[in-house]
C-alpha cells in the first residue's frame, strides 16, 4: 500500500501539444485542479472519471479548472454527481461550480438534485476524512488560493503542493516534516523581483527557498514551459539539496 502521485499537467497556462496545465491525481481517486483536459487525461491513464471521490481546487484560474465543466458533465451523464465532492477555496468556490452548471443547463436536461458536494476552506482550515486529512495556508496570488498538505490516511505519508503564488514562508511551514513538495516556477529558472511580479508567480529559485526551509527530500517543478525546464531544476539545486525534478506527463510518484 503506498502513496501515489501522477502528474497530468507541468505546462503554463496554455499548454504545449499533448501537455497540459498544472493538474494531478492522487491514488487514482483525488484529483488536484482539472487544467484544460481532466476527462481525456484520467481514462488516458486508466481512471474511469467516475471513481474520483474528490476534486480540490488549489484556486480559480482559467487554466486551473478550464474543464470543471466536461468533468461536471460526465457525472450528471451517469447520474453520479451527488457522489463527487469539491474542495477549494471559499470565495469562488461555490460562484464558480454554479456557473459551469449554468453553462451545461444543468437545471434544465438533469434532475435539479443532481449537484456536487462543495467544502469551501479559508486558509488555515483544514479537512478529514477517512482517507486523508488536508491542511492548508494562503498563497499569494490575485484570487484567493490556498496550499495545501495532504496526509494519507492508510499509509501515514504526507506531501504538500503549493497552487499558484508568489514566494511565501508559509508554505514552508505547512510542508515540514513531508516526503514531497510540488511547487510552481512559472517565472522560470531565477527568483522573483518583488517589484515585478504583477501575477504574483515564483521561479524555480524560489521554489527551491522554500523546500530547503521545509527541508522536504523532493522537489517537484511545474507550471512553465518544457524548454526550461532543465534550466529550472539546475538554477533549483543551488539553493536546495534534495532531489529537483520536472516531471514527465503521465508520471507516478510513490512515496
Amino acid at each position: 500500500m503506498n502513496t501515489r502521485i501522477t502528474i497530468f499537467g507541468t505546462s503554463g497556462a496554455v499548454p504545449e501539444i499533448g501537455g497540459d496545465s498544472p493538474s494531478f491525481l492522487i491514488n487514482d481517486k483525488y484529483l488536484v485542479d482539472t487544467g484544460w483536459a481532466a476527462i481525456q487525461n484520467l481514462r488516458g491513464h486508466g481512471v474511469d472519471p467516475l471513481e474520483l471521490d474528490y476534486l480540490i481546487f488549489t484556486h480559480f484560474h482559467h487554466d486551473h479548472y478550464l474543464s470543471l465543466p466536461s468533468l461536471l458533465f460526465y457525472f450528471l451523464s451517469w447520474g453520479k454527481l451527488q457522489e463527487l465532492k469539491i474542495i477549494g477555496p471559499a470565495e469562488d468556490l461555490e460562484r464558480m461550480v454554479k456557473r459551469a452548471l449554468d453553462f451545461l443547463d444543468a437545471e434544465r436536461f438533469f434532475a435539479k438534485d443532481e449537484v456536487p458536494t462543495l467544502i469551501p476552506l479559508q486558509p488555515g482550515d483544514n479537512y478529514e476524512t477517512e482517507g486523508f486529512r488536508l491542511d492548508t495556508c494562503s498563497t499569494i496570488h490575485p484570487v484567493q488560493g490556498l496550499g495545501y498538505r495532504f496526509t494519507d490516511a492508510r499509509t501515514g505519508k504526507s506531501f504538500a503542493f503549493s497552487g499558484d503564488t508568489a514566494y511565501h514562508p508559509p508554505i514552508a511551514e505547512l510542508a515540514k516534516g513531508s516526503a514531497l513538495l510540488i511547487h510552481e516556477a512559472a517565472l522560470g529558472p531565477k527568483a522573483a523581483d518583488p517589484n515585478d511580479n504583477a501575477y504574483m508567480h515564483s521561479g524555480s529559485i524560489d521554489a527551491a527557498r522554500i523546500a530547503e526551509a521545509a527541508g522536504v527530500d523532493r522537489l517537484l517543478l511545474l507550471h512553465g514551459a518544457a524548454s526550461r525546464a532543465e534550466a529550472c531544476v539546475e538554477a533549483a539545486k543551488q539553493e536546495f539539496g534534495g532531489s529537483v525534478e520536472w516531471p514527465h506527463f503521465g508520471q507516478t510518484y510513490v512515496l
